[in-house]
């Protein structure tokens, strides 16, 4: 037997706008980006989008490979997203350039947030689905995040957050 999340939800989320969508743990936030990212089936309607590109998707867990160092996990990302020039980039954005070749294992729960963050520049997508984004950051990370967050839809993207914490800025609804 089926249990529903939620009451049916109808939204569209047009070029260059956040959507941050709040609730209480286990109401459905990251069943819903799971959902939209295609990695959960829809049990019921559809799921339209006006283009064909996939959706760029950090969850909880953050796909790093903690025995191998910052700069390999990036570049294992940005190479695989065909981008391998991004790498440089995205250490930099996110001041990881002395821990380049320290090992993900041995960094805190923040900087590794970080390194998993980097993928927002390494593998270039329209519409990012960001899962609790800002969990482990301090206050330098976040507003790292919340730059390029802004310039991803300055530029046309489409950004949906899962958060317990509230966003503020332009174009979040």
């Amino acid at each position: 037997e089926e249990t529903a999340l939620s009451r049916p939800i109808t939204l569209t989320i047009s070029a260059g706008n956040i959507l941050v969508v709040h609730g209480s743990n286990g109401s459905g936030k990251s069943t819903l980006l799971k959902i939209l990212a295609g990695l959960l089936p829809v049990s019921r309607g559809q799921i339209a989008q006006d283009n064909n590109e996939p959706p760029l998707y950090l969850g909880h867990k953050r796909g790093l490979t903690p025995s191998m160092s910052v700069m390999d996990n990036v570049a294992f990302w940005a190479k695989a997203a065909g981008f391998p020039e991004l790498t440089g980039a995205a250490l930099r954005y996110f001041d990881l350039e002395d821990a380049a070749h320290s090992r993900v294992a041995d960094l805190s729960a923040g900087w590794q947030q970080r390194v998993a963050l980097t993928r927002l520049i390494t593998m270039p997508a329209r519409l990012w689905l960001l899962d609790e984004p800002t969990a482990n950051l301090d206050m330098a990370g976040m507003a790292l995040l919340q730059s390029l967050i802004q310039s991803r839809t300055e530029q046309g993207g489409i950004v949906v957050i899962a958060s317990h914490l509230p966003m503020q800025g332009p174009n979040v609804s």
